[in-house]
């Protein structure tokens, strides 16, 4: 498709100078539309319909979210800066084209750069920082006031349903693959614990917010000069959930220093509890508020399970023949889930650690 006539629906076609593939997401198909001067840009999106079957809701929920989130920026004394939706030129907040294919144009936070890990303490206070700021800014608003966009997300026991199907169904070299034996070894010992956050979301103990749904570290952006951080990206996935799930999945992601795409060895991977420490204290110092001490008690479980549930998806993925994630070789979703687990093993063996942490910064919460 040619892309020119497809950003041309959102602005005007002689302002378009380039538009170039950008960034390395795993589900929508992202380019830079860079406009005539070269200093200027927006995004360009193709939405992954296959993973967000109501398009229309991911979008009246960004919308909703950006306003807000426009507003709560105005208070602070620090520079916050939110990503706007850029309506076609009928009005629309998406541009659908004949093909069926499901588009839409945001601003580019120009001057920012993001990182696949944390390279300092105190790049791990800001992550955390600013997702507490989002966690606090956003609910101010109630669960209700957005649609679940995708059903089940970060639900692990689902996940762990839908790998043992995959698993039984997957191609007979896959399972006697050598190389899986240490993550099947990885599901077999802590599948029984995979239901922690569910049960305490049951019992009362873990209330219903709004989250982010997938605050990995690249999906904060740092300005270049003041290398603070000054807005959280990528807002397709805002919905009713557990805050701990959003927690969970920044800390797994900014805290592997190895990364976890393409080019890394699995073995590497490990989780640094000194940027995790570095990382709560900043969430907790803006977000402590929203939550009890008893709260606070499950961050642990949440760190482990986001990076269990991860390798779990990516192994599924992988089984089920690479039709939900992105991949530029067959075995990338196999060595991603590797990665996953690696992780998950090593923060399970500094578990006191963590714990001990959290509890040390408990007098944040309320």
């Amino acid at each position: 498709m040619d892309m020119i006539s497809v950003a041309s629906h959102f602005v005007d076609r002689k302002h378009i100078e380039s538009i170039h593939p950008y960034g390395n997401g795993n589900v929508n198909d992202t380019y830079l539309v860079t406009l005539h001067g070269g200093n200027r840009h927006s995004i360009l999106q193709r939405v992954n319909t296959f993973v967000f079957k109501r398009p229309e809701d991911v979008m009246n929920n960004m919308q909703h979210a950006t306003r807000h989130l426009q507003e709560c920026a105005q208070e602070e004394s620090r520079a916050w800066r939110v990503q706007q939706v850029l309506p076609a030129h009928d009005g629309a907040l998406f541009w659908q084209a004949p093909d069926e294919t499901f588009w839409r144009m945001i601003s580019f936070i120009e001057n920012t750069e993001s990182f696949d890990a944390l390279y300092s303490h105190r790049q791990a206070y800001e992550v955390g920082y600013a997702l507490g700021m989002f966690h606090e800014h956003i609910n101010r608003l109630p669960a209700n006031a957005f649609e679940t966009v995708l059903e089940g997300f970060h639900i692990s026991p689902g996940y762990l349903q839908a790998f043992d199907h995959a698993c039984r169904s997957a191609e007979r070299e896959h399972i006697h693959d050598r190389e899986l034996d240490f993550a099947l070894g990885c599901i077999a010992r802590h599948r029984a614990h995979i239901d922690r956050l569910e049960q305490a979301k049951a019992q009362g103990i873990l209330p219903v917010r709004i989250i982010h749904g997938d605050p990995k570290v690249n999906n904060i952006l740092f300005d270049k000069i003041s290398a603070r951080a000054v807005s959280i990206i990528d807002l397709d996935t805002i919905q009713p959930g557990l805050v701990h799930y959003d927690i969970g999945d920044c800390a797994r992601s900014g805290c592997n220093p190895v990364g976890e795409e393409a080019g890394v060895d699995w073995r590497e991977a490990f989780f640094d509890v000194e940027s995790f420490s570095h990382l709560v204290n900043g969430y907790l110092e803006r977000a402590g508020r929203l939550m009890s001490s008893a709260e606070c008690g499950y961050i642990y479980d949440a760190v482990f399970l986001m990076a269990f549930e991860l390798g779990l998806r990516f192994l599924t993925d992988y089984f089920n023949g690479n039709v939900y994630y992105k991949i530029h070789f067959p075995e990338q979703n196999k060595y991603r889930a590797l990665t996953q687990f690696k992780l998950a093993e090593s923060i399970h063996q500094q578990r006191d650690r963590i714990h001990s942490i959290i509890k040390e910064m408990r007098f944040f919460c309320s």
